[in-house]
């Protein structure tokens, strides 16, 4: 469902930050009397019409407390929609068209990291749904400005994205346990010529430096790899919206994503 939704978002704004708790408490009691394991009512004139006077009524305009109201909102119904994940990528769906129509980037970017859902909790395939239904509205998609992202590499070396001269840059997400990841980087170093023609920078999802190192060490990668222990919250992760590994970008000369390959062979594809 893509349709254009300009309603003001609703909630009777408040000041503290204790009085929007306590007007969260009052949503929730607003869903109990919803079935959420009840596919039938995914496209419902009763279900949309519910949602629509939840998230899209009037307000008094606030705009100090419209973001994170609605953030609040969110996380509300989606923590009660995940237990029938098409009713959880029905209401991501509805929300991300509703938001992102009216402006609301901070609401969006929230939206995008799939909210209330803890790492594990879904399937690979329930992964990639996710994945499609908000491919429209990342910042990450196709044809769009890759993220600058500068840093200290585990080898001491200074390097960043925006100041990199590579006429292209592989952006590899990996994890030090997927055997799958290492796969798809072997083959990047043994079919690539990530000496001239490419330029490799890896970002690993790992229990310790040493462990990277190891790795990187094992499958003899060229390149620049970096490494922190804050896994999926990472700052490069979340930028990327980065929610399984292997997650591959390919990079032009100035920057821009021109492929977001899901495995060796749709990347050797692209190169043709």
């Amino acid at each position: 469902m893509k349709r254009l939704i300009r309603i003001v978002l609703m909630f009777v704004l408040v000041p503290s930050w204790r009085s929007m708790m306590a007007q969260t408490e009052t949503l929730r009691a607003c869903w109990d009397d919803v079935d959420f394991s009840d596919s039938t009512l995914i496209g419902s004139r009763n279900l949309s019409d519910k949602l629509i006077g939840f998230f899209f009524s009037f307000t008094d305009g606030d705009e100090q407390h419209f973001d994170s109201l609605s953030i609040e909102g969110l996380k509300v119904v989606l923590g009660k929609a995940k237990v029938n994940m098409r009713m959880y990528e029905y209401i991501l769906d509805f929300a991300l068209n509703g938001y992102s129509n009216l402006g609301r980037d901070n609401v969006t970017d929230f939206l995008l990291n799939y909210p209330q859902l803890a790492e594990g909790e879904i399937t690979i395939e329930e992964g990639m749904r996710l994945d499609s239904i908000a491919e429209p509205y990342q910042k990450v998609r196709v044809g769009a400005k890759a993220p600058d992202f500068s840093g200290v590499t585990i080898d001491g070396e200074t390097y960043g994205i925006h100041a990199s001269n590579a006429q292209r840059i592989v952006v590899v997400f990996w994890s030090t346990d997927c055997e799958y990841c290492h796969d798809f980087l072997n083959q990047i170093r043994k079919k690539l010529k990530l000496e001239t023609d490419f330029e490799l920078v890896t970002f690993a999802l790992a229990d310790n430096l040493d462990d990277v190192n190891a790795m990187v060490k094992k499958m003899r990668l060229p390149g620049y790899h970096f490494y922190d222990d804050l896994r999926w919250d990472s700052e490069v992760f979340l930028d990327y919206h980065v929610t399984s590994t292997p997650t591959v970008f390919v990079l032009d000369e100035n920057k821009n994503i021109v492929c977001k390959p899901y495995d060796w062979q749709e990347l050797k594809e692209w190169l043709k």
